[in-house]
């Protein structure tokens, strides 16, 4: 009877620790919401109020003055190139660490978990040189995605070849028996298996992209060309004034990609990856 009694008592902990957590991190993006929807008095007058009628010239207002739109487009070009240069890279290193004997394999990985432990900010200096002296730095696009592809390249390996090592040797065994190349069998047996892994990179990947500030404002000051949103978004801010409900619509715009992103690749993170029998 104890037993039950401390078991009921635990889940109910646990569900309110569940419920506290969700109020944690869903109440800053309703508030953000709401204040998109306030006119700038009406946000001044009462700033935990609901609006009293919808704004939505503020979304207007951020995607064509405050040149969201632009910002929007620069973000997104630069997200997809090195999302697909990333998963491109990422695949074929992740391969051959995980089934081929490539030579110095192991501490290749180790190198690839020891860039993961350092700070970001550690290399934005050294960065920022490296593609001073390159003169990148005035190229649109360029200086952003050649640093998030090294950012983001390492974890997608490592991600990538703990999934490869999982699947089964017999698979690819009997595949090479049957005369399978290893890009064939790459291709035709163990990419139609790797939606979890794949899309489980790609939303970290494009999360980091999407939201980082440092190296993008570091890499844009001497440029007015290929501006990002994080970037753009300082723009709101005023020496004496800041525009609070045309920010909070460029940030509501700012985060949809994001819950569509998630939307469409949910049920391949919580998708349990099978592999098919093995013919004897």
């Amino acid at each position: 009877m104890r037993m039950e009694s401390h078991e009921t008592l635990l889940k109910a902990v646990f569900r309110v620790f569940l419920v506290g957590s969700l109020v944690f991190y869903i109440y800053p993006l309703i508030f953000t919401l709401f204040t998109s929807l306030k006119t700038i008095e009406e946000f001044y007058e009462n700033v935990w109020a609901l609006p009293a009628r919808f704004a939505a010239g503020n979304y207007a207002n951020a995607f064509i003055t405050g040149k969201i739109g632009e910002y929007f487009w620069n973000s997104l070009v630069i997200a997809v190139i090195t999302l697909l240069l990333a998963m491109m890279l990422g695949i074929f290193a992740a391969y051959a660490l995980a089934r081929l004997n490539v030579p110095l394999g192991n501490a290749i990985v180790a190198v690839l978990l020891i860039i993961q432990i350092l700070p970001t900010e550690s290399m934005i200096l050294p960065l920022y040189m490296f593609m001073s002296n390159l003169n990148l730095l005035n190229v649109p696009y360029v200086p952003m995605i050649l640093a998030y592809l090294g950012w983001v390249l390492p974890v997608t390996v490592v991600i990538l070849r703990i999934f490869f090592k999982s699947l089964p040797v017999e698979l690819l065994e009997s595949a090479r028996i049957d005369g399978s190349g290893e890009l064939n069998t790459m291709f035709r047996i163990v990419m139609p298996l790797t939606g979890g892994a794949i899309a489980t990179c790609i939303v970290l990947d494009f999360n980091f992209i999407w939201g980082e500030l440092m190296w993008a404002q570091l890499a844009t000051l001497t440029t007015d060309r290929g501006i990002p949103l994080t970037v753009g978004l300082l723009n709101f801010q005023g020496q004496y004034r800041t525009d609070w409900v045309t920010m909070a619509a460029a940030i509501c715009m700012i985060l949809f990609p994001l819950f569509v992103l998630f939307l469409f690749l949910q049920k391949y993170l919580v998708k349990s990856l099978t592999v098919g029998s093995i013919k004897g």
